[in-house]
């Protein structure tokens, strides 16, 4: 599904990603982690074409898209909510969700998009009542749950997700969580989940894997995360 091979990257002069490798197969969950600054959301940005490959090889899907743009590489079902939700602040919510399908990988055969927006709606009620409000004016939760919307809207192949439940309320990331563990289950698609926490880790992941300082230093199971791991590169 997805390979990278020693990806280096750099933003300016500064080395930011040190040979970077790692695996994720269809239907798999892996969680990246590492503390604030090892280059997890820089991981996500080579891999979405934001940020380009100084060195190395990232394939998707059976094809090298390293120097692929990122319109094309979500179109072969690359999709991704960024930590800053980066919602489209004077478009409304349906406008928002409408670019996500805009985007849609595959074929769409009749009614299609009403079973996808039926599909998100269900996972996410509250987006049904704001659908006319700007994005600009949602609360942070509101604002995830519209970032990880439209992404699903794409009908992803792999869905990057950036600390989703990064500054919201505790209610929502309940929800969020357990929409991640139902696609978990159902193996629809893969997900690569930015997390620092360990219980996120081990609640939602069946593979870790964990940078520092830019490199990936450990990698496996999520049920085998050793204490001197979680004490020497991530939070508990």
């Amino acid at each position: 599904m997805l390979r990278l091979e020693n990806v280096n990257a750099y933003y300016g002069e500064s080395h930011i990603l040190r040979n970077v490798s790692f695996t994720i197969e269809p239907g798999q969950v892996v969680c990246l982690m590492g503390r604030n600054g090892v280059g997890k959301t820089t991981t996500l940005k080579t891999l979405t074409g934001l940020l380009p490959v100084r060195s190395g090889k990232i394939f998707f899907d059976g094809a090298d898209v390293t120097k692929e743009p990122t319109d094309r590489r979500a179109k072969r079902g690359l999709a991704y909510a960024p930590q800053g939700r980066e919602i489209i602040p004077h478009l409304t919510v349906r406008e928002n969700l409408r670019l996500g399908y805009w985007t849609r990988s595959g074929s769409n055969p009749n009614g299609a998009e009403q079973a996808a927006f039926d599909e998100v709606f269900g996972l996410f009620p509250k987006l049904t009542q704001i659908l006319d409000r700007p994005g600009g004016v949602l609360s942070g939760g509101e604002q995830q749950q519209l970032a990880i919307g439209r992404a699903l809207l794409s009908n992803p192949k792999l869905l990057l997700l950036d600390e989703p439940t990064e500054g919201i309320q505790p209610s929502i990331v309940d929800q969020i969580e357990d929409v991640i563990i139902g696609f978990k289950n159902s193996r629809r698609f893969a997900i690569l989940l930015v997390e620092q926490g360990l219980h996120f880790a081990a609640r939602l992941a069946e593979k870790y894997v964990v940078m520092a300082k830019g490199a990936v230093v450990a990698s496996g199971k999520s049920d085998e995360l050793s204490a001197e791991m979680v004490k020497q590169h991530l939070t508990v």
